[in-house]
């Protein structure tokens, strides 16, 4: 008698098991996890299944059934997390949610949901409370532009120029010729990198802004010329400076100023950046982009007017 609740309780520990397995890989759909408790010491399965759900309920472990399918809403063990912690996981988190439906998409939603199911007390009330504080809420979806993103990402592919219209930043529509190089994101949108030909420069244009894309006939250069932006960074900054990714350093001078010169970094990027450092930098060329960086700070007194 004793050998044979031994084997009982022996099988019914390896039934939780199996059953924890699935839940923590969320793959406990309701079909296999009742041929789990097949053939078990004579009960009908469901009758096996509520046993160990109620087992594992004693165990603090909530369990939730959805349609045909099991969900762990917390594992056996907890961690705390500090605030940075959660900030970035709710950053991930949400952006994430913005991204393309993808392989990669569904494997950061796992282990988000993997994370968050280890969270304890504490940390639940505190990422809720950030959830619930969040200002600058962000209802762009990368859905609304998937079939502009899927036509850029091919022209990004083919061998040959475009010709493109879209709107600025200013509302004006631009026109140009240039060759389609990367589909980049961030939290707020997609962009079409692109090299515009005549220009020499390399630009970031939100696709949502893309008014027509055409395809030309010539097929792109093999030999484009990244563009290099020259200026000079002076006073305090130069010396707490840190040279960029795509910075080098081509001079020092007497008085320590640095002159640095930028390679094929966006251009836009890079003026919102020089231009928070006021009147310790200065762009020396190309001419072009003196006179954007002058329009930029020309914008920002209007304001003041």
């Amino acid at each position: 008698m004793h050998k044979k609740y031994k084997e009982k309780y022996n099988e019914g520990c390896l039934r939780i098991f199996k059953l924890l397995f699935l839940l923590y890989d969320d793959k406990a759909y309701y079909d296999d996890v009742l041929e789990i408790f097949k053939n078990s010491s004579n009960e009908q399965q469901h009758v096996a299944l509520n046993k160990c759900l109620n087992a594992l309920k004693v165990f603090g472990i909530k369990i939730t059934k959805k349609k045909n399918k099991f969900r762990m809403l917390n594992i056996p063990f907890a961690n705390k997390y500090d605030i940075g912690d959660i900030k970035t996981i709710s950053l991930i988190e949400n952006f994430n949610n913005n991204l393309p439906k993808s392989k990669v998409k569904n494997e950061i939603e796992d282990l988000i949901t993997k994370i968050k199911k280890g969270f304890d007390n504490d940390t639940k009330k505190i990422y809720s409370q950030l959830i619930d504080n969040t200002e600058n809420h962000n209802n762009f979806s990368y859905e609304n532009i998937l079939s502009q993103i899927e036509k850029c990402e091919t022209y990004c592919q083919e061998q040959y120029k475009i010709q493109i219209k879209y709107k600025t930043t200013d509302n004006n529509e631009n026109n140009c010729i240039c060759n389609a190089k990367q589909v980049i994101y961030d939290s707020k949108t997609a962009y079409l990198k692109v090299y515009k030909i005549k220009e020499q420069e390399v630009e970031n244009i939100p696709i949502n802004n893309i008014l027509s894309i055409n395809q030309l006939p010539s097929i792109k250069s093999s030999t484009e010329m990244p563009m290099t932006i020259i200026y000079k960074i002076r006073g305090r900054l130069a010396k707490a400076y840190n040279l960029k990714e795509n910075e080098r350093l081509i001079e020092v001078k007497g008085d320590g100023t640095l002159i640095i010169a930028n390679t094929n970094e966006p251009y836009d990027l890079l003026l919102k950046r020089l231009i928070r450092y006021d009147n310790n930098c200065i762009i020396e060329r190309p001419k072009f982009i003196r006179e954007k960086m002058k329009q930029m700070i020309n914008d920002t007194l209007k304001n003041y007017e």
